[in-house]
């Protein structure tokens, strides 16, 4: 407490110089607790993604095979059936859901007589539903009947739900959708409205704003009842712990001359995307490092011009029975000091900071929905602290050593 008192007291006898010193403490400590809660933030939602499906989401890729010349021997007979799901589902007991995601990409909408470019339009299985998680806030999603007879029926998130119907339910309104391949529209009964996917998971699946039983574009009528999109790939989810074992019977079941079956584990991905993002950081990392030493220099400066305008004081306190250790405690003291003053500031301006700045960087570069990992994280203000702190004793150590190492008599000839 007295030497917080006494440093206070310093700063007001030299408050541009104590001012600048502290500012530049805190400009280091920002711009270390800005990265370190872009780095926290991503790893602390790439763990609660991939936690929320465990190591039991794979997809599953039907791929023409490659002889050792590298010319593929065939591209036929990658589509993928109906009854080869049907037969995984029978015939696997490693296998929980088999289900297919099919992204629409852009399509048109039409809402109280005006259209809408429509990005995130999805057709998906009925079983993805529950394989992902969907919370449904309200209504219901679809059912294996509606997927079957391709029933012209939604489920929004609620942002679409929101702009579209501001201000009241969207369940039971009905919307216009493009349907393949023509100009004409048919009206889609909303049944459900959903809680959006995290949108880190845009990694694995395009963004999805609606959702739609499988091929119900096709099947309106319009089309004939037959048409149906062909994909050579689908998602299963395996009973916890037999991942690599549903993929074997996946392999097995859906074994055909000169084709391959791949597999992709979003544990596996996972893994290597919070990897690719620590890799990242660390770049990050060490200019932020090479920053707040520089700017933790300024302790070593002010402490040594504090050091030689208290040379007086210093012998005096030597004559009357000061220790050399009790004179390097006040002065590393006095500099740790000004360094917590200047992590306070630091973190202060970095809390405030870092949502505008983080969330606006993301959006510009990396994912567009990707937001709150500027919300700043707890840890990276007791690392930044700590690690100005640690900075401050250190630079504040050889003028601290060089006051003790004075003695009354030297002291009080050179004051």
């Amino acid at each position: 407490m007295n030497s917080f008192v006494f440093t206070i007291r310093l700063i007001k006898k030299r408050p541009l110089r104590s001012l600048l010193t502290i500012l530049q403490i805190a400009l280091g400590v920002w711009i270390v607790a800005t990265i370190l809660t872009m780095n926290l933030q991503a790893l602390d939602r790439i763990d609660a993604v991939f936690n929320r499906f465990g190591e039991n989401l794979v997809q599953i890729s039907l791929q023409p095979e490659i002889d050792p010349s590298g010319v593929v021997r065939s591209i036929g007979g990658l589509e993928l059936q109906p009854e080869d799901l049907l037969r995984l589902r029978q015939e696997s007991t490693n296998i929980e859901s088999v289900f297919r995601i099919q992204p629409a990409f852009n399509s048109r909408i039409k809402a109280h007589g005006l259209t809408y470019e429509l990005w995130g339009l999805t057709e998906i299985s009925h079983e993805a539903i529950s394989a992902l998680q969907l919370r449904i806030v309200e209504g219901h999603g679809f059912t294996a009947q509606d997927e079957e007879q391709k029933n012209p029926v939604a489920l929004v998130s609620t942002d679409l739900a929101q702009q579209l119907f501001p201000g009241e339910s969207a369940v039971g309104k009905a919307v216009e959708m493009q349907v393949m391949f023509t100009d004409q529209f048919v009206p889609f009964e909303i049944i459900g409205v959903y809680e959006p996917l995290d949108p880190l998971l845009q990694v694995f699946f395009q963004q999805m704003t609606m959702l739609i039983p499988l091929d119900s574009r096709s099947g309106t009528g319009l089309l004939g009842p037959t048409v149906r999109s062909l994909n050579s790939s689908f998602y299963i989810k395996a009973r916890p712990g037999k991942a690599h074992d549903a993929v074997a019977d996946a392999r097995e079941i859906l074994k055909r001359e000169n084709t391959t079956v791949s597999a992709e584990y979003f544990s596996e991905i996972g893994r290597i995307f919070a990897q690719s993002v620590t890799r990242m950081f660390m770049i990050l990392g060490a200019f932020a490092f090479v920053a707040i030493v520089i700017s933790s220099l300024g302790i070593l400066s002010i402490m040594l011009v504090n050091v030689v305008e208290r040379t007086r004081e210093i012998g005096l306190r030597k004559a009357l029975g000061a220790t050399r250790s009790s004179i390097v405690v006040q002065v590393l003291n006095e500099s740790i000091i000004f360094s917590l003053f200047g992590s306070v500031i630091g973190i202060a301006a970095a809390a405030f900071s870092t949502p505008y700045i983080v969330d606006g960087l993301l959006k510009s570069f990396y994912l567009q929905n990707m937001t709150d990992l500027g919300k700043f994280h707890p840890l990276a203000a007791v690392y930044s602290v700590g690690l100005a702190l640690i900075l401050g004793a250190f630079f504040g150590l050889y003028p601290a050593v060089s006051a003790a190492r004075l003695t009354a008599v030297e002291a009080l000839r050179e004051a």
